[in-house]
């Protein structure tokens, strides 16, 4: 047979050539979110496969029978918006996925600027800040230089004897500066190892995925755990998945959304005993 003008390209199996299959483990069988989504790129291998061996039928037996599919769905290809000029056979591959919207979520496939701010938008906020000193006068100063120090680099030490005042100045500096400078203000309690991991495991919780993502901001309570954060109702799964990883798997977790926001943010440690 022929596809598209040129000779199909057979082969058969004999008994004796093996076959592998690969079978993930379940440990890494999960499910898309808003940081792992599918991608178009990898539909579109998988699809233009289908075509190249099977044509149509080969492709519509996939989609039929293939589950996984998700609304987190984002359209990574390069220049998405024109996909004629680096998606090969988008126009079938995106009429196969129309046809079974129902199972595909086509609908709701995403361009990346839109995926970002679809399901990054409850990155935002002020998270674990104390309550600001409607009182707090003065040190202007001071203020000032953390907001040119901060311009130049990317880390800032603010130390000195107790009583000073350093966490009183850094609440107003945060407060000042969102939402104009930073879009996201997380505080942590860096008193102890102990106090550090049980922030960061409560901030991993609060963002985990819900129902309603663009609905769902960051928490903007006193303090991590003084009141709920809204999205704690995505469960004790949320909560089980943040217990069950190392302190090493949950800063790294943390690290990497922050990285992929899409806002300025700000990372607080108070009470820092030993900096190094």
């Amino acid at each position: 047979p022929e596809m598209r003008g040129r000779p199909q390209t057979r082969f058969f199996l004999r008994p004796s050539d093996p076959v592998y299959l690969y079978v993930p483990l379940p440990s890494h069988a999960l499910p898309p979110d808003e940081h792992h989504p599918l991608l178009q790129s990898y539909v579109d291998a998988v699809l233009q496969g289908c075509l190249e061996w099977g044509d149509l039928p080969m492709a519509e037996r996939f989609l039929r029978t293939t589950g996984g599919w998700s609304p987190y769905f984002l359209n990574d290809t390069p220049s998405s918006r024109r996909p004629w000029m680096f998606r090969k056979q988008y126009d079938v591959i995106d009429r196969l996925l129309e046809r079974y919207s129902d199972k595909t979520h086509y609908g709701e496939r995403r361009h990346p600027e839109e995926f970002a701010m679809a399901f990054h938008r409850r990155m935002r906020g002020l998270w674990g800040l104390p309550p600001r000193n409607v009182h707090f006068t003065g040190r202007e100063d001071r203020l000032e230089e953390l907001a040119t120090r901060l311009e130049r680099t990317s880390e800032l030490l603010v130390a000195g004897m107790g009583g000073l005042g350093k966490t009183q100045l850094c609440t107003e500096y945060c407060y000042r500066r969102f939402p104009a400078g930073y879009g996201l203000v997380v505080w942590l309690n860096a008193e102890s190892a102990d106090s550090l991991v049980a922030d960061y495991k409560q901030l991993l919780r609060d963002w985990a995925p819900t129902p309603t993502p663009m609905e769902v901001p960051v928490s903007s309570s006193s303090s991590a755990s003084s009141s709920p954060s809204p999205s704690a109702s995505a469960g004790s799964t949320a909560a089980a998945a943040a217990a069950d990883k190392s302190t090493e798997e949950i800063i790294a977790e943390v690290k990497s959304r922050l990285f992929r926001s899409q806002v300025p943010w700000l990372l607080v440690f108070d009470n820092v005993e030993h900096p190094d």
